[in-house]
C-alpha cells in the first residue's frame, strides 16, 4: 500500500464554541460581587487580613491575624447568609494599665453590614495588670466592638478577682482597654467574709476600686468564731462590750466605695449598722481592713478587720437598752479599743454620762473619760423614793446638842438622783469600780459634796457592770477622798479626809479630822456616822485602837436673843 504524500492530511473536526448566555453572565457577575464582599469583610473583620488567606480557613486548624492593636485567631469559619460564624475565636490585646487581656468564646458571628461588631457566645475574658493581679469574666452572650475594644455582656454574668471578690450581674459594659466594668442593673458580690448587694456597680479591674450605689446592703460574717457561751449572771453589761459580738454585722447605706489598694470600704449617705440586737446610725462609716499577717499572701481573701470609723451624728442603741450619742466612733480591732469623740452621751433609762471623749479598752475592761473636759453624770436609783424626813418627835432621833449642831441632815437625799461632775472618770469592768478624779462635785437632794476623788464600787449582788455609776440599785459603796467638804441646805458644813456611803446599811461614815460646823458652832472628832434610815448622827472613836481614838470636842456659841 502506498501513500500519496502530496495529498493534504485530513484534520479532525473541532467542537463549536458557544457564546455565554445572558443568564450565565449574570450568575458569573453575582459570584464576582460576592467574592468582592467576602474580600472586603476579611480585610476589615475578625478572621483574616487578605483574600489570599481564604483557602487557609478550610485547610488550617488555626488562623492568626492582627486587627489594629489586637491579635485574633479562630479554629474555623462558616460563611452563611452574608455572616461569618467563627469557631473558638480568641482576641488578645494590651490594656492601658501595662497589662493585657484575652477574650475567648465558643463561637462568634460577624455581620457583613457591621464588620466592627462581633457577637460572642459563651465567652470568657481575663485581664492582668503589671502587678499580676487578675480579673475574670464569663457571660452567656456578649458584643465586642473591635474599634473601641469595649464589651457588652448580657445574661448570667460572673466576675472574679484575685483579691477574692466574686460578683454576679445581669448586664454590664466592659472597657477592655481601660479595665473598667459598669453595671446599671442589680448586682451581688460575694467576698471571703460576707456578701454585698446593690443596684449599680462600677469596678476598676486594675486598682480594684469599686463603687456601689442604690440600696447598698452588706453582711459581714465573723468567720472562724463561735459565740462564747456565757452564763447570764456572768454577762458583763459594759457599753463597749455590748458592741463586741461574734454575730454577723449588717450594714446598709445609699452608697459604698471600696479602695482595695488602701484597704478601705467607705459607706456614705446615712449608714445603718446592725449586730445582734445593737443598732448604730451615722452619716458615714469607714471600714479599714488589712491582710492577715499569718497568711503568706497579698490576697485580700485573707483580709481581717482593722478599724471602724463612724462619723457624723453617731447614735447607738444596744440590745440591753443602752444608748450612746457622739459625733464620731472609732473601733480599733487590732488594739481592741473603742473611742467615742465630741459631745459623748451615754444613757440607760434615767441614768446619763456626758463628756468630750470616751475610750474603752476591751482587752482590759477599762473605760475612761480622760482629762481635758469635765465629765458629768446623772444617776437615779432603780426604785426612787419620795424623800422622807424623820419625824421631829421621834424619840429614836438624837436630839441636837446645841441648836442641832451635832446633826447633819441628809434625809432629803434618800431616793434622790445623784449628779456628779469631775475632771475625768475611769471605770474598770473586771473589778466593777468607777473612779471620778479632779475637783469632784457630788449633788444629791440638798447635799453638796466636794472631793478630789470619788470611788464607786458597784460589785454588789454579783452583777458586775461597767456602767455601775448608771445603776444606783447595784451600787455597793461610794467613797470620797481628799479634802472632803459636805454642805447641806441648813447651812451645815462637814470637812474631813474621807467619807463613805454603804448602800446595804444605808449609812454614811465621815472620817479623818472631822469638823462639823453650823454658824459659829463647831464639833470635832475622828469619825461621824449617819444613819440615813433614821437620820441619826453620832461621833464614834477611830476604830477602838488607842492611837486612833480622839475625844469629841465642841465649841458652841449661844444664840443672841437680844437680852442683856
Amino acid at each position: 500500500m502506498t501513500t500519496d504524500t502530496n495529498q493534504p492530511a485530513v484534520m479532525p473536526p473541532r467542537d463549536f464554541v458557544r457564546a455565554p448566555t445572558m443568564a450565565e453572565r449574570t450568575e458569573a457577575l453575582d459570584r464576582a460581587r460576592s467574592h468582592s464582599r467576602l474580600v472586603s469583610l476579611l480585610k476589615i473583620g475578625f478572621p483574616v487580613a487578605a483574600l489570599g488567606l481564604l483557602g487557609l480557613y478550610f485547610l488550617s486548624p488555626s488562623i492568626e491575624v492582627s486587627i489594629g492593636d489586637m491579635n485574633a485567631s479562630v479554629q474555623g469559619v462558616v460563611i452563611e447568609k452574608g455572616n461569618l460564624r467563627m469557631v473558638n475565636p480568641k482576641l488578645e490585646g494590651a490594656n492601658e494599665k501595662q497589662g493585657n487581656y484575652v477574650v475567648t468564646a465558643s463561637y462568634a458571628e460577624q455581620a457583613v453590614a457591621n464588620p466592627d461588631t462581633i457577637h460572642l457566645t459563651e465567652l470568657q475574658a481575663k485581664t492582668n495588670n503589671a502587678q499580676k493581679d487578675w480579673s475574670r469574666l464569663t457571660s452567656p452572650k456578649g458584643i465586642f466592638e473591635t474599634k473601641t475594644e469595649k464589651l457588652e455582656l448580657i445574661g448570667d454574668i460572673r466576675v472574679a478577682q484575685s483579691n477574692g471578690m466574686k460578683a454576679r450581674l445581669t448586664r454590664a459594659n466592659v472597657d477592655m482597654k481601660g479595665q473598667t466594668v459598669v453595671s446599671n442593673e442589680p448586682v451581688r458580690v460575694d467576698f471571703p467574709a460576707g456578701r454585698l448587694e446593690a443596684r449599680t456597680m462600677q469596678l476598676d479591674m486594675d486598682t480594684k476600686e469599686a463603687s456601689f450605689n442604690g440600696d447598698v446592703r452588706v453582711r459581714m460574717e465573723q468567720e472562724g468564731k463561735e459565740p462564747a457561751k456565757v452564763e447570764p449572771e456572768q454577762t458583763t453589761k459594759s457599753f463597749a462590750n455590748a458592741l463586741k459580738s461574734d454575730q454577723p454585722v449588717d450594714i446598709s447605706a445609699p452608697r459604698l466605695k471600696i479602695f482595695d489598694a488602701t484597704k478601705l470600704a467607705h459607706f456614705q449617705g446615712g449608714v445603718r449598722t446592725i449586730q445582734g440586737g445593737s443598732h448604730m446610725q451615722s452619716k458615714e462609716l469607714k471600714v479599714y481592713y488589712a491582710n492577715d499577717p499569718q497568711q503568706d499572701t497579698q490576697d485580700s481573701s485573707s483580709a481581717k478587720l482593722k478599724l471602724i470609723d463612724a462619723l457624723g451624728t453617731v447614735s447607738i442603741n444596744t440590745a440591753d437598752g443602752r444608748q450612746a450619742n457622739a459625733e464620731r466612733l472609732v473601733y480599733d480591732a487590732i488594739l481592741q479599743k473603742l473611742t467615742l469623740n465630741e459631745d459623748v452621751v451615754l444613757t440607760q433609762a434615767k441614768n446619763r454620762l456626758r463628756g468630750a471623749q470616751m475610750i474603752s479598752d476591751l482587752a482590759t475592761g477599762i473605760t475612761r473619760f480622760p482629762p481635758g473636759a469635765r465629765v458629768h453624770g446623772h444617776f437615779s436609783p432603780a426604785n426612787e423614793e419620795k424623800a422622807q424626813k424623820p419625824d421631829a418627835d421621834d424619840p429614836s432621833r438624837t436630839r441636837d446638842v446645841i441648836q442641832g449642831a451635832a446633826q447633819i441632815d441628809l434625809s432629803s437625799t434618800r431616793g434622790q438622783p445623784v449628779d456628779i461632775e469631775a475632771d475625768s472618770l475611769t471605770v474598770n469592768d473586771k473589778t466593777s469600780i468607777a473612779v471620778f478624779f479632779g475637783d469632784v462635785e457630788t449633788v444629791q437632794g440638798n447635799m453638796n459634796m466636794q472631793s478630789r476623788k470619788l470611788t464607786v464600787d458597784f460589785s454588789g449582788e454579783g452583777k458586775a457592770t461597767s456602767d455601775a455609776a448608771q445603776n444606783g440599785s447595784e451600787i455597793k459603796t461610794i467613797r470620797a477622798e481628799g479634802k472632803v467638804a459636805i454642805k447641806t441646805a441648813e447651812d451645815q458644813t462637814t470637812t474631813s479626809d474621807w467619807a463613805e456611803f454603804d448602800a446595804a446599811s444605808q449609812t454614811v461614815t465621815i472620817g479623818g479630822n472631822v469638823v462639823l460646823s453650823q454658824g459659829e458652832n463647831v464639833i470635832k472628832g475622828s469619825r461621824l456616822v449617819i444613819d440615813l434610815k433614821t437620820n441619826r448622827s453620832r461621833f464614834v472613836d477611830g476604830g477602838g485602837l488607842p492611837w486612833k481614838q480622839q475625844r469629841v470636842r465642841g465649841l458652841f456659841t449661844p444664840q443672841n436673843n437680844g437680852n442683856q
